[in-house]
């Protein structure tokens, strides 16, 4: 919740003029006069300016902003206090899909949709009955492991990136990636990288190589990011595995799939991507190919 005291003032911009359309609404406190109402409602301008003034011997408190973007491109706004300087900001520059809308709720900060209601980032709390049962240090997994049958899953093939759907909340700091081995343990290994990619399959970052490093038979490998990394929305991102070895590992995952179809409708949950790769992750991916295969895979 924003309090305002009298005379304070809400500033906005835009970056384009009339297409963003800001509504404030709130409680305005006189006395002992309760006012709950629209606060204020207008297309914001392209140059920062005032859009809410406190009456006097006034108390506002502001309980939820809506800025709608009317546009067919993408848009920002930032929106400020008591003056129009980057010294009063209160929001970065958020941007705003075609269509979109950006939404303060007091108690639960900021959260941006699609046109389509689609949230791509705000507060989304874990699921707890799942979140139960992450392995330790696990922050989000690619399918609930307690759900997860381990089959003994070819998914590898020497030198070739194999990608595998994830959700992750936006703002977790990541600092590893898990795989877990099944009966087959890698042979004569010379090269094992993990990776984690955008939804635009942009590697976002690389694990550090774990070379010759044995990898027995149902074993959990944990390989560290190159650095640390903060998501940065909600949604959809694919783990990467690559390992080079004179016998790939097999791994734990679900039931093969009877024709990978379903697997592979757009968005894609993963599937074989490029191949021929040494000693790095390609960056972009290729999109992942068809495939009946599915690996249990966590970020930690």
């Amino acid at each position: 919740m924003l309090t305002l005291a009298a005379s304070n003032t809400i500033a906005g911009v835009a970056s384009v003029a009339s297409q963003m359309t800001c509504t404030i609404m709130g409680m305005e406190l006189n006395g002992t006069t309760e006012v709950y109402k629209v606060l204020d409602q207008r297309q914001l301008a392209a140059a920062a300016a005032t859009i809410y003034t406190v009456p006097s011997s006034t108390t506002t408190f502001v309980k939820s902003i809506l800025v709608v973007n009317n546009d067919t491109a993408a848009r920002t706004f930032s929106l400020y206090v008591n003056g129009t300087a980057a010294a009063n900001k209160i929001t970065p520059s958020l941007e705003v899909p075609a269509g979109g809308q950006a939404i303060y709720e007091d108690g639960a900060g900021w959260s941006v949709y699609t046109a389509n209601g689609i949230l791509l980032s705000g507060a989304v709390p874990l699921n707890m009955f799942d979140s139960a049962f992450f392995v330790t240090g696990c922050k989000a997994e690619t399918f609930p492991r307690h759900l997860v049958p381990e089959v003994n899953t070819s998914l590898l093939s020497t030198g070739r990136l194999s990608l595998q759907a994830i959700a992750i909340r936006e703002g977790e700091l990541l600092t590893s990636i898990s795989f877990w081995s099944a009966t087959t343990a890698a042979g004569t290994p010379t090269n094992q990288i993990f990776g984690l990619y955008n939804n635009t399959l942009a590697l976002l970052r690389g694990t550090n190589n774990d070379t010759t490093t044995a990898w027995g038979a149902n074993t959990r490998k944990t390989l560290n990011l190159t650095s640390t990394f903060t998501t940065t929305y909600t949604g959809l991102y694919y783990l990467g595995i690559m390992v080079t070895a004179t016998t790939v590992p097999t791994v734990k995952g679900y039931t093969a799939r009877t024709g990978g179809q379903l697997n592979a409708a757009a968005p894609s949950l993963g599937g074989t991507s490029n191949t021929g790769l040494t000693t790095a992750l390609p960056d972009p991916a290729n999109a992942p190919g068809t495939v009946t295969t599915s690996a249990w895979g966590c970020v930690n």
